[in-house]
C-alpha cells in the first residue's frame, strides 16, 4: 500500500488534511528506500491485525510493543501511523463483520487524521504523539457516534464501582458538548453496542476526565456546556492528577508550560490558568450513568 495506488484513497478514508496526507506521502517513499524502516511498518502492522477484536481491558489488549518514539528516524509516531494506515482495510472488514453501517465506519476511520492534526496543532509539526492511544480504535471497540465518541471496555474487578463490560466515552476536539447533540449520541450508543456487540453486554456508560471534576463545574457557569456535562455524571472513586489533561484538552500543550503565555480569551482557558498559577491543581474523576433506554433497530 505504501508504495502503490491504494494510499491515497486510505489517506483520505482516515481523514489526513491535505498537508499531513503530503507529509505522510514524503515519508512514505523514505520508509520503501530503508529495508529496517520497511520492516518495522511491517512488524508494526501486524501486530495490529492480531489485535482487531481485542479490547481494552481484555488480555493482551491495546499497546504498542517495543516501539521506542525517541528512536523512530521520521518523528513521533509516524512508524505506528504508517501501521495505522496500512492496516485499514483490516479494520474496516472487523467492522463489516460486525454489520457497522458505512457511515458510522466511515466517522470512526476518521479519527485517524483527527489525532494527526492535533499533533500538528500541538507541536507544529507532523506526526503522531498520541500514537498509544489509536490501537483501540483499531482494536475495533471505538465507533465515533455523533458528537461523541465511545468504546466497549471491561473494568477490572477492582474497579470501586465493579468490574465488567462499560461504554467509555471521550470528548474530541471537534466543538462544543451542546446538551442535545449529547443526548443524541448517548441514545445512539445505546442502541449501536447492543445490537453489534450482543457477546459484550454494557449497562453504563463510563468517563475518566478532568472534564467531570466538580472543582471545574464549580468555577464554570452554571449554564455552560462543560458544566452541564459535569452534573450528568455519578462520581466514583478517589480524584486522580488531571494538570496534564487540563492543559492538553483546553490549549493544546504537553510538557512545560509557560502560565502567563497562555491564551486567555475563553471564560474556560482563564479558569484553567488562574487555579495553576494560584498554586491549585486540577483532578481527573471517574463516572457512571446507566446507559439510557434506546430502539434498538437501527444504529444509524
Amino acid at each position: 500500500m505504501l508504495g502503490g495506488p491504494a494510499l491515497p484513497a486510505a489517506l483520505r478514508r482516515t481523514g489526513l488534511h491535505e498537508d499531513d496526507a503530503a507529509a505522510l506521502g514524503g515519508v512514505a517513499g523514505r520508509v520503501l528506500r530503508s529495508p529496517g524502516s520497511l520492516a518495522e511498518v511491517d512488524r508494526l502492522a501486524g501486530w495490529l491485525r492480531a489485535g482487531i477484536g481485542v479490547f481494552p481491558g481484555e488480555p493482551a489488549g491495546p499497546g504498542w510493543p517495543g516501539y521506542d518514539p525517541g528512536a523512530d528516524p521520521y518523528g513521533t509516531g509516524v512508524l505506528p501511523l504508517l501501521a495505522l494506515v496500512v492496516t485499514e482495510p483490516d479494520l474496516t472488514l472487523f467492522h463489516r463483520s460486525r454489520h457497522v453501517p458505512e457511515e458510522v465506519t466511515a466517522a470512526t476511520l476518521r479519527e485517524l487524521g483527527q489525532q494527526v492534526w492535533v499533533h500538528r496543532l500541538s507541536h507544529g509539526t507532523f506526526g503522531l504523539h498520541t500514537y498509544d492511544w489509536l490501537p483501540v480504535t483499531w482494536s475495533g471497540s471505538l465507533y465515533w457516534l455523533g458528537r461523541l465518541q465511545f468504546n466497549l471496555q471491561q473494568l477490572p474487578d477492582t474497579d470501586p464501582a465493579g468490574g465488567g463490560w462499560v461504554c467509555s466515552t471521550h470528548i474530541p476536539r471537534t466543538g462544543p458538548l451542546d446538551p442535545a447533540a449529547v443526548d443524541e449520541s448517548f441514545l445512539r450508543a445505546a442502541a449501536f453496542f447492543p445490537q453489534h456487540f450482543p457477546d459484550r453486554p454494557v449497562a453504563h456508560l463510563y468517563c475518566s476526565s478532568w472534564l467531570l471534576a466538580p472543582d471545574l463545574a464549580a468555577a464554570l457557569d452554571p449554564c455552560s456546556n462543560m458544566a452541564a456535562f459535569q452534573r450528568r455524571w455519578h462520581l466514583y472513586g478517589e480524584p486522580m492528577p488531571g494538570d496534564e489533561d487540563a492543559l492538553f484538552f483546553t490549549f493544546a500543550h504537553r510538557g512545560e508550560v509557560d502560565l502567563a503565555a497562555l491564551p486567555q480569551q475563553t471564560s474556560l482557558q482563564r479558569v484553567i490558568v488562574a487555579r495553576l498559577r494560584s498554586g491549585g491543581q486540577w483532578s481527573l474523576r471517574q463516572g457512571r450513568i446507566p446507559l439510557p433506554a434506546a430502539t434498538r433497530t437501527g444504529s444509524r
